[in-house]
């Protein structure tokens, strides 16, 4: 059996990291939701509302950010991309590449 060194011994505390970023706590809250929710696919269980919501914040912190205005429907056209992607498998950084990209081609801004 192994003992553990009590945390005093560990030494100093290191400092969060300086490049966090949010994505990485949805990735953790769709990998939880799919562990509560075995077999069942993004869409199921309202998740895919969960990434909306998420992805919703996200976008308008963003672009209120650089100072832009989104015309109407761009916001709901990004986030559905992106749970459209997560539901079939894409990896959350892969989904915001092309749903950026797919994005900036619909609405130029």
């Amino acid at each position: 059996m192994t003992r553990r060194r009590p945390s005093s011994d560990l030494g100093p505390r290191q400092p969060a990291p300086t490049n966090f970023r949010p994505g990485g706590r949805l990735l953790s809250l769709i990998g939880l939701a799919g562990l509560a929710f075995p077999g069942m696919g993004v869409q199921a269980g309202g998740l895919n509302d969960i990434v909306k919501t998420f992805c919703l914040s996200a976008f308008e912190t963003e672009l209120a950010q650089a100072g832009k205005q989104a015309p109407a429907g761009m916001a709901n056209y990004a986030c559905g991309c992106v749970a459209d992607q997560l539901s079939t498998g894409s990896g959350l950084s892969k989904a915001r590449e092309y749903c950026r990209e797919a994005t900036a081609q619909r609405y130029p801004i």
